[in-house]
C-alpha cells in the first residue's frame, strides 16, 4: 500500500541504496478504531474446515517475485505461498514463530541463530532445511529493487539441517523483524531446479496455500497446502480473489453476498460498509513534503508558516471521514518502539502562519505546485484542503493530480515544489519507517539525510527497548523542527468482512494471514 493502504511503494530508490550502504548496517542487513488493540472480524465457535474465501481488491496483483512486490496486496498473497522464516503478530508490535521456531543473537559475534521448526516441507511435500534458507538468502540480495535490504549481512551458513547462522558486518538487532517481509520468503534450493523466471511462474513455497491459477489483473485462485507445517492449517479450501477497480461496485458486491472479504478500503466509501467494515489502528502517515531544495521552501520560516496553517482536524473529518487522528509525528503509531516527538504536532494557528510568511526571506512567494497521486480519492481531498489552508496565509498554489506511476517518478526525483501522500510500515518495528524516511531522502524533500543515516544505525545496533525508543524521539523532533516533511493525519486502514468470516486478524498496516480464517458453511 503506498501507502496509506495503497501501494507502499517500496520499490528502493539509489537513495536508500547509499544511505544503507554509508551505516552498513541492518535490515539487511468517526467511526474508527483508534486503540492498540488489533481489529479482528467477530471469531466465535469452533474453526470449521472448508470453504472458500473470496476477496475483492482495487489493486491489481504485482506477481510472485517477492522482490518486484510493490504493493500491500501483493506482500499480502505472496507470504501465503512463499512465507518467510518469521510471522508478525496482529498487535503490530511482535514477531512470532513460522517457519522458524526459535532466534538467538550472540551480541560479540554479530550473529543470528535461527532454528526451524522440525518437519517443515514445501508444498510439493520436499523437505525444507537450512540449505534452502541459505540458498533464499543469496537469492534475496540478489534482487536489484529489494537487494540493498541485506546488504548488512556478511554471510549465511547452514549450521546443521534444521540451524542457519546470520552474521553481520555491524552490530545488528533487527534481523527478526527483516525475516518476517515477504521479501524474505524461502524457496527451495536452484528454485528447483528452475530459473528465477520460471520459478516465480508457478512457484513452490512452504506458506499455507498453493497457486492455481492467477492473473495480476484478474483473478487469482489458491488452494490449501496439504503439507502446511502447522497440521490443523488452513481452515479454508481456497481463496478466491477479483480486482475491481470501482469503489462502490466493491461495496455492493460484498453487500450482496458474492465477496467475504473487501481490502483496502478507501475511507470516501467506508459508511457502504456498515457493521462489515473492520478499522484497525491508526498506522499510515499522510505528509505534506515540501521541496527544500529550492524556493520558496527553502526557506524553514515559510515551511513552518505552512505547517501552522494546515486545518489538520479539518483533514482527519473531511478527506478521512474520521478514521483517524491528528498527527503525532512524521512517523508511525502503534509499532514497536513507537515513541511521539517532544512537543505534540498538530496544531493550526492560522494568524501566527501569516507572521511566520511575513517576516521570511520570501513574504510573496509565486504561486507553488502541490502534487498527488490522482487514484487515491482521500488524497485528492487533502489536497484541496490543503490549498484551501495555503491560499488563507497569502500563498497561492497548483494541484496536480498524477497516475501512481508518474506521481513517484516526479516525487523521487524531487520534481515538483510539494507532494501529498502517505504511507505506512510492513513489520512490527520502527526500523521500518526509518529505512523508509531514507529511502525518500526523508520523503521526497531532499533533505540531507546524513544524520538520520546514523540514527538509522544507532537504531539496528540498539540493545534495548529504551536506546531505541530514544532514537526515535530524536527522529521525530527533527522532522517537527525542520518541517519539511510534515505529517498531516495518522490514518486508519480499512478492510471489510462480513459476519461469515472469523479469525480474521489484522496488523496495524492491513496485512493480515489467511490460514487462521475460517468460514460459515
Amino acid at each position: 500500500m503506498n501507502k496509506h493502504s495503497r501501494n507502499r511503494a517500496r520499490r528502493l530508490s539509489p537513495t536508500l541504496a547509499a544511505a544503507l550502504l554509508s551505516v552498513a548496517v541492518l535490515t539487511a542487513a468517526c467511526g474508527g478504531n483508534a486503540n492498540d488493540e488489533p481489529a479482528t472480524a467477530e471469531s466465535d465457535g469452533s474453526p470449521q474446515a472448508g470453504g472458500t474465501l473470496r476477496v475483492v481488491r482495487a489493486e491489481s496483483f504485482d506477481g510472485w517475485d517477492p522482490d518486484k512486490s510493490s504493493a500491500y496486496v501483493s506482500y499480502q498473497t505472496t507470504q501465503a505461498v512463499v512465507e518467510p522464516m518469521v510471522r508478525f503478530g496482529a498487535d503490530g508490535k511482535s514477531l512470532e514463530p513460522g517457519i522458524a521456531d526459535s532466534w538467538t543473537y550472540d551480541e560479540k559475534a554479530m550473529a543470528w541463530t535461527f532454528k526451524l521448526r522440525s518437519g517443515v516441507t514445501f508444498s510439493d511435500g520436499s523437505p525444507l532445511t537450512s540449505a534452502d534458507v541459505v540458498f533464499s538468502a543469496t537469492s534475496w540480495a540478489e534482487g536489484p529493487n529489494f537487494g540493498i535490504l541485506y546488504s548488512g549481512i556478511k554471510k549465511v551458513e547452514a549450521s546443521g539441517p534444521d540451524t542457519v547462522v546470520i552474521t553481520m558486518l555491524a552490530p545488528d538487532t533487527t534481523i527478526p523483524v527483516l525475516m518476517s517481509w515477504s521479501s524474505s520468503g524461502i524457496v527451495p534450493v536452484d528454485y528447483g531446479g528452475k530459473s528465477r523466471e520460471d520459478f516465480f511462474r508457478d512457484p513452490i513455497g512452504a506458506g499455507a496455500f498453493v497457486v492455481e491459477e492467477w492473473s495480476p489483473g484478474g483473478k487469482t485462485t489458491l488452494v490449501a497446502n496439504e503439507n502446511y507445517y502447522q497440521p490443523d492449517r488452513p481452515y479454508l479450501d481456497s481463496i478466491e480473489i477479483d480486482v475491481v477497480a470501482d469503489a462502490n461496485e466493491r461495496a455492493l458486491i460484498v453487500e450482496s453476498g458474492q465477496a467475504d472479504v473487501s481490502e483496502y478500503v478507501s475511507a470516501t466509501s467506508a459508511k457502504q460498509y456498515g457493521d462489515n467494515l473492520v478499522a484497525l489502528p491508526a498506522s499510515q502517515v499522510e505528509h505534506l513534503s515540501l521541496n527544500v531544495t529550492r524556493a520558496p521552501f527553502d526557506d524553514p520560516e515559510v515551511r513552518a508558516a505552512v505547517a501552522a496553517a494546515i486545518d489538520y482536524e479539518g483533514i482527519v473529518a473531511g478527506a478521512f471521514q474520521g478514521f483517524g487522528s491528528a498527527p503525532d509525528g512524521i512517523l508511525p503509531p502503534n509499532l514497536g518502539n513507537a515513541a511521539s516527538p517532544s512537543t505534540p504536532g498538530g496544531v493550526t494557528d492560522v494568524e501566527k502562519a501569516k507572521a511566520l510568511l511575513a517576516g521570511s526571506t520570501n513574504p510573496d512567494p509565486e504561486s507553488v505546485e502541490l502534487v498527488y497521486d490522482s487514484g487515491q480519492p482521500a488524497d485528492e481531498l487533502v489536497a484541496q484542503i490543503v490549498q484551501a489552508n495555503l491560499k488563507e496565509i497569502g500563498l497561492d498554489s497548483k494541484l496536480v493530480g498524477l497516475e501512481t506511476g508518474a506521481f513517484l517518478d516526479r516525487a523521487y526525483g524531487l520534481d515538483a515544489d510539494a507532494v501529498i501522500w502517505s504511507y505506512g510500515a510492513i513489520s512490527p518495528d520502527m526500523i521500518d519507517p526509518l529505512g523508509w524516511l531514507l529511502g525518500t531522502t526523508w520523503l521526497f524533500t531532499g533533505q540531507d539525510t546524513a544524520k538520520l543515516g546514523e540514527q538509522y544505525a544507532a537504531y539496528a545496533s540498539a540493545a534495548t527497548d529504551a536506546e531505541k525508543q530514544a532514537i526515535v524521539v530524536q527522529v521525530q523532533d527533527e522532522a517537527a523542527a525542520t518541517n519539511a516533511a510534515i505529517s498531516v493525519s495518522h490514518g486508519q486502514v480499512l478492510h471489510a468482512a462480513r459476519p461469515n468470516v472469523h479469525g480474521f486478524a489484522a496488523a496495524p498496516w492491513g496485512l493480515y494471514y489467511w490460514d487462521p480464517i475460517w468460514v460459515d458453511q
